[in-house]
């Protein structure tokens, strides 16, 4: 009971520093922040950054007897959701910052590294990035090619390139993946480590200017012999996966609360110029397209909501999640995400395409969520792939977690009818495999809107209400039309064109077109040569 008490305290606490932060934040955007000057100056203006900073939103997970304001998932997740409906490039800077960045220090490194670095990380006067990413290695992290060579003294020498590491520039610690190389040249296994941005060997490389997200730095990392200790591994050797999974389910998660702050913005925008413009003697806010578009995008927020919430209590009470459950997020709320910020702009007319009128930047940087962490695809595939080939972990994985045996049912059985269908056309080993794929993507959909409207009936259940019931029902539409696509069984006959078909048929498009190509000259980014240091 006294535990329950000092629980429930603790909660109270962090709750109320939240809402402290998120009335704060209000007011400050107005005052303080010019969104669309930084997207123009390409760099969050540096007041910002500091004002953050003091504000405890560069470490909102850290205790704060180690210089955090230690808030719960939930709290930290309420102040993420009212910073992207302010601005998504501040948001995914904070997002980073504290789940790539910060959150691995917290959980995984050393004492020794802990001490040195993670109050200033937690107050805000430090940075931390997260530098995983590589030219050949992008949704698929097992592809790095990084390597960490024992050094003869119990360390490491890093080496390895790594791109589209988002603050590294700004960082002073980088978290980082490479495999590790004993004395004996044996591969112990891709491994995390915290390097700090001083370190001998390690050079910020250029900087990728983004479509959106503009305030933030992407860039290049360069690892060339870079010593690192015992002290600098996250976690255990040959563990890297383990840890970067983490930090990357922390980040998906982060994402879908983001879009649910950037989608409430959106229906603000669009509900004031609906009421307000008219065409002919209607107010846009009457028409039928209108109503429907805001009907479904504030279904969708309402799906995402319930989604979050049944993941993020869990995480606050010590309980595992399974990792599909993140996967899930990821699927579905950037999705939702890009299609509001596409109807916004359309709903706006000539409107939503001019910059001042927030549209286009709000358009620009919800088009990152589609991609960042797993392109929706990729994820879908994987999804798809659990439940064609092992039916029964994704849906016991879903029994267990929300206690929806009748929706991972008909998972279940749309899966064994995949897998039957597949079967039956006995065709070749390559044309299976292509099938196979198609087939894995579809039910990848089926399984994210089975799990997100297993999520909406748990919160029905948990607290009924009329708007609720409407969401069920919106996203049980939604599920049922993913089963009818998955269950198509024309699906041999959908139109996809061979490798060389498209090749030749592309290749003929220089005849219309030529092969274009802009050289003209671009600015000058090298040093002279008669002031290098090594002329």
């Amino acid at each position: 009971m006294h535990f329950n008490s000092h629980s429930q305290s603790l909660e109270s606490s962090s709750r109320q520093r939240a809402e402290e932060i998120i009335y704060w934040l209000r007011d400050y955007a107005q005052r303080r922040i010019n969104s669309r000057l930084m997207d123009e100056r390409r760099c969050i203006t540096p007041h910002i950054v500091l004002d953050f900073g003091k504000k405890g939103l560069l470490g909102m997970l850290v205790p704060q007897l180690s210089g955090g304001i230690g808030l719960t998932y939930r709290d930290m997740f309420q102040v993420v959701e009212q910073l992207a409906a302010i601005d998504l490039n501040l948001a995914s800077f904070v997002g980073v910052n504290n789940a790539l960045g910060v959150y691995p220090i917290l959980k995984y490194a050393t004492p020794e590294i802990k001490e040195t670095y993670l109050k200033n990380l937690a107050e805000g006067r430090d940075l931390a990035a997260f530098a995983i990413t590589e030219p050949c290695a992008g949704s698929n992290p097992r592809a790095i090619k990084a390597e960490a060579y024992a050094d003869g003294n119990g360390g490491w020498l890093l080496s390895g390139t790594k791109i589209w590491s988002g603050s590294a520039s700004w960082s002073t610690m980088i978290n980082t993946f490479a495999h590790v190389i004993d004395e004996q040249g044996k591969s112990l296994g891709v491994t995390a480590f915290t390097i700090p941005e001083n370190a001998p060997g390690l050079r910020q490389g250029a900087e990728a200017p983004t479509m959106g997200m503009r305030g933030m730095v992407q860039n290049t990392v360069h690892l060339e012999q870079v010593k690192a200790n015992r002290e600098n591994v996250l976690g255990e050797i040959g563990a890297g996966f383990e840890v970067a999974q983490d930090a990357m389910q922390l980040g998906r998660l982060g994402i879908a609360v983001m879009c649910i702050g950037g989608m409430k913005r959106c229906a603000q925008l669009m509900l004031r110029y609906a009421t307000r413009r008219s065409i002919g003697m209607e107010r846009l806010i009457h028409q039928q397209i209108t109503l429907q578009r805001l009907s479904d995008l504030t279904a969708s927020i309402g799906a995402v909501e319930c989604l979050v919430n049944n993941i993020t209590t869990p995480l606050d009470e010590g309980k595992s999640v399974p990792p599909e459950a993140y996967l899930v997020t990821k699927i579905i709320a950037p999705e939702l995400m890009w299609q509001a910020a596409d109807n916004l702009v359309q709903l706006l007319g000539g409107r939503g395409y001019i910059e001042s009128n927030i549209a286009p930047q709000i358009f620009r940087n919800a088009r990152l969520f589609r991609i960042f962490e797993g392109p929706t695809e990729t994820l879908q595939m994987h999804l798809g792939l659990l439940a064609l080939y092992h039916p029964s972990q994704l849906c016991s994985s879903l029994k267990e977690f929300l206690g929806a045996t009748a929706i991972s049912d008909k998972i279940q059985h749309t899966a064994e009818y995949c897998a039957s269908y597949l079967k039956k056309q006995n065709l070749t080993r390559s044309s299976n495999k292509k099938l196979s794929k198609i087939l894995s993507q579809k039910l990848g959909d089926v399984a994210a809107w089975g799990f997100v409207v297993a999520c909406i009936q748990k919160s029905y259940q948990n607290q009924p209400s009329n708007e609720l019931k409407l969401i069920e029902q919106w996203g049980q539409q939604n599920f049922q039309a993913k089963i009818a696509n998955a269950m198509n069984d024309n699906l041999c006959e959908e139109m996809v064109l061979d490798t060389n078909q498209v090749e030749n048929l592309i290749n003929q498009y220089a005849e219309m077109i030529g092969n274009v190509e802009q050289t003209m000259a671009g600015e000058e980014d090298k040093l002279d040569e008669y002031l290098c240091n090594n002329a």
